[in-house]
């Protein structure tokens, strides 16, 4: 899972006039926001020359924050009456723009410290400015250093905490750079040897090498037992009933993915794998949209590191979705500005495989962001990331002081969260079972498993109350572990939301067939399938789909199937354990298409 969307300021900037420059003004200063401990794997190495210049981004507090859940409930509940009827960007913007008191106050606070040049950005609710590190120093009460991290040998500049005037604190969301590390977003993707059955040494599967040579390597509904070895388009669509798509799709609809610079598909590799699984998609192209200095790279093919996750994504979504074009947002540098601004963001649907640890980031951020995917919901986006892949352990693999470590940007109230499943292996009949409407699969448990938990940031939302209490209170599934362990209030979001395959997907990196677990596959699959529905409800004259979570969490019943078998083990525990209904490892299920479907159109 990838993608903290990072702070990107697409709005025209505006010149702020400010006061001629008067005397610095001593003021009550307070700790604004302050790091316990450094992410993991950066060491403070040495001081920052103080003439080197900063591009200082101020944050204001933005109105109307308290009623966030309510505008996007208003239009997002199938209860409400006004479902559906999203909202214009204008209307965001000027629904949350800080207020004038905020902007002036911060201003001639900056005035009365000689600061007499500021930008706007940012839908207005950012004031740019440059310094040099002596001055913001001065300015925050703070000290900046140069960090190194451990593996990449990457230098960040940052500070552990700063001060604002007192009457300022209300007035400012957060500031930048400060604390907030230039954290790498981690992707959810793991390869797996692809063993050929004719070499002794290696060999497992049942296919060899005339499995990369096109129809035999489909599935198809008499013989579905194969994907047990790997999984094609056609053993989605048989899974989870799946059609194809229209071959005259709406101009109005629309399906983008997220990657991160310097992440790029290869478009060789694309028409490989349309030529196996999805001939009609040969020679297609995702619409490429680079933002904050993305880049796209096609060098160096082979490698898996810079072109496994794009591949898989691209692969699969146009193959499922095509002719529906698909848009690539390449996003370069993250953390480098004070909001997350996302309007650059013109989509349907938005798939992400990337992410975050929950202590890689400080809570402030971390809202900012959320934030800005509640406005993407109520343009009528639906924002979709994978739940992780390493369990209860966090994308570090590790448990600092023993305690579970959530995914963020999963963990966020306002996305839709994905884990990841895999085909039962125990099931020798994968057609009569799906006829019968049985459940085929389990949660994943390979080298990869379905990160889920419960958030240390933000509250539990009101759509998924009920069921993650059930699930607390439910004497065969409640966790055995202390509050030092997990949130275990009861009262935090809890992820992910659902759970589609994530199990030997098979993808063509650098010409070569390999197969790839994780919920990187299974989010841009759940996503695909919300673009096939907005497809049907755009044709029949109504909005996109919009935030999912109260529709799915209120319809759970009929449109998933239950997982019952699995858990999300790390860091030496069993970390949590599926069950009836909602769990933290593969939240309500997996899809039915044509019961969501079904749902879906029958909402105005």
């Amino acid at each position: 899972m990838h993608f903290i969307l990072p702070v990107l300021a697409t709005l025209a900037v505006v010149s702020s006039a400010l006061p001629a420059h008067t005397p610095y003004t001593i003021t009550n200063h307070v700790v604004h926001e302050k790091r316990n401990s450094i992410p993991s794997k950066w060491a403070r190495r040495s001081k920052m020359e103080p003439s080197a210049k900063l591009p200082v981004r101020i944050g204001l507090t933005q109105r109307n924050m308290h009623r966030a859940h309510e505008y996007l409930d208003s239009v997002s509940n199938p209860s409400s009456k006004d479902y559906g009827r999203h909202w214009s960007i204008n209307e965001v913007t000027d629904t949350f723009a800080p207020s004038e008191e905020s902007r002036s106050e911060v201003l001639q606070w900056l005035s009365d410290n000689g600061i007499s040049s500021v930008k706007s950005g940012g839908a207005l609710h950012t004031l740019e400015f440059d310094l040099s590190v002596s001055e913001v120093e001065r300015l925050l009460k703070t000290e900046y250093w140069i960090y190194e991290h451990d593996a990449s040998g990457d230098a960040h500049v940052a500070c552990e905490e700063y001060s604002v005037p007192e009457h300022l604190k209300r007035h400012i969301n957060i500031i930048t750079p400060t604390v907030h590390f230039d954290v790498k977003p981690t992707r959810h993707l793991s390869k797996r040897e692809w063993k050929n059955p004719a070499d002794p040494l290696t060999g497992s599967h049942p296919y060899h090498e005339e499995y990369q040579e096109g129809p035999s390597a489909q599935a198809d509904d008499d013989d579905l037992q194969k994907c047990n070895d790997a999984i094609t388009p056609d053993c989605l669509r048989a899974i989870y009933n799946i059609p194809q798509a229209s071959e005259t799709p709406c101009e109005e609809n629309s399906f983008g993915i997220l990657e991160y610079t310097p992440n790029t598909y290869v478009p060789s590799d694309l028409d490989l794998f349309f030529g196996n699984y999805s001939t009609n998609a040969i020679g297609a192209r995702p619409l490429n949209l680079t933002e904050n200095n993305g880049t796209l790279d096609f060098s160096d093919p082979s490698d898996f590191n810079l072109h496994g996750e794009s591949n898989l994504d691209f692969e699969f979504a146009m193959a499922l979705t095509y002719p529906q074009n698909v848009t690539l947002y390449e996003v370069g540098a993250t953390n480098t500005n004070t909001e997350a601004d996302i309007d650059f963001v013109t989509t349907n649907v938005l798939s992400v495989s990337w992410g975050y640890d929950e202590t890689d980031l400080t809570p402030a951020y971390m809202e900012l962001l959320c934030n800005e995917y509640m406005k993407l919901g109520l343009q009528g986006v639906s924002v979709i990331y994978s739940s992780g892949d390493n369990g209860v352990g966090g994308n570090g693999k590790t448990c600092p002081d023993g305690r579970f470590v959530a995914d963020f940007p999963a963990s966020c109230p306002y996305v839709t969260a994905v884990g990841a499943t895999q085909l039962d292996t125990s099931i020798d009949d994968y057609e009569t079972a799906l006829a019968n409407g049985e459940q085929i699969e389990v949660a994943i448990k390979s080298q990869v498993i379905s990160g889920g938990g419960f958030s240390d940031v933000f509250s539990i939302p009101d759509y998924q109350q009920d069921v993650v209490n059930s699930y607390l209170n439910n004497n065969a599934t409640r966790p055995p572990y202390n509050s030092s362990v997990y949130n275990n209030t009861g009262y935090a979001r809890a992820y992910p939301d659902i759970s589609a395959n994530g199990h030997n997907y098979a993808v063509i990196v650098g010409g070569t067939q390999q197969v790839v677990d994780g919920t990187s596959a299974s989010a841009p699959t759940f996503a695909s399938m919300i673009t096939l529905i907005n497809e049907e409800r755009i044709s029949a004259g109504k909005s996109s789909v919009g935030f999912l979570n109260p529709v799915l969490y209120q319809y759970a019943d009929e449109i998933v199937k239950d997982v019952v078998s699995g858990n999300n083990a790390a860091c030496n525990t069993n970390g949590f354990v599926t069950g009836e209904g909602w769990d933290p490892v593969s939240g309500l299920g997996t899809p039915k298409y044509d019961a969501l479907l079904e749902v879906f159109m029958g909402l105005d």
